[in-house]
């Protein structure tokens, strides 16, 4: 049975292992091995993804399966997306599912559970950037009712790449 815990620092480590996998199973075959590894190293690396962690405005949401993380949201709580400025947002930086559980409803319900705790929290909207080359996640958040609202550069490594800002009012 899959449980939904907020991560505690005894999950830290098996949860920058799993945010690494993740993240290089993911986009590994749509970028260079070198800007790769410069963002792997900036990211999740064991100090900066330590220090990360620790920031009181930065939550992580598990779905956990005989205590193996399967799913994780990561959340800057208070993060505002412009022109909204005035409405108490709630960045989702990263979500993903391991991929024996894709395409089996988990990613719904974890996203809907995470979303039941950021509304009963009294954030006002939820916002991300996705990658257009992830079109599965694309078609997934609009599933769920986010919707286009701009563009941003994210930088993976030294390649500047454009994310599509999406969002959803609480």
């Amino acid at each position: 049975m899959i449980q939904y815990q907020l991560a505690s620092p005894v999950d830290l480590e098996s949860l920058r292992q799993f945010s690494q996998r993740l993240f290089i199973d993911t986009y590994q075959a749509l970028n260079t091995p070198e800007d790769m590894a410069l963002y792997v190293e900036q990211a999740f690396a064991e100090e900066p993804f330590t220090a990360d962690f620790y920031k009181p405005q930065v939550k992580y949401w598990l779905a956990v399966e005989d205590g193996a993380i399967v799913a994780y949201m990561k959340m800057v709580l208070g993060s505002q997306l412009q022109p909204e400025p005035e409405r108490k947002g709630v960045e989702i930086s990263r979500f993903y599912v391991d991929k024996p559980y894709q395409g089996a409803g988990l990613a719904r319900e974890f996203m809907q559970h995470c979303l039941d705790w950021m509304q009963a929290e009294r954030f006002e909207l939820v916002w991300l950037g996705v990658w257009p080359q992830n079109p599965r996640a694309v078609r997934f958040y609009q599933k769920i009712g986010f919707e286009k609202v701009g563009e941003a550069t994210f930088l993976l490594g030294t390649d500047p790449q454009t994310d599509d800002l999406m969002r959803k009012y609480l």
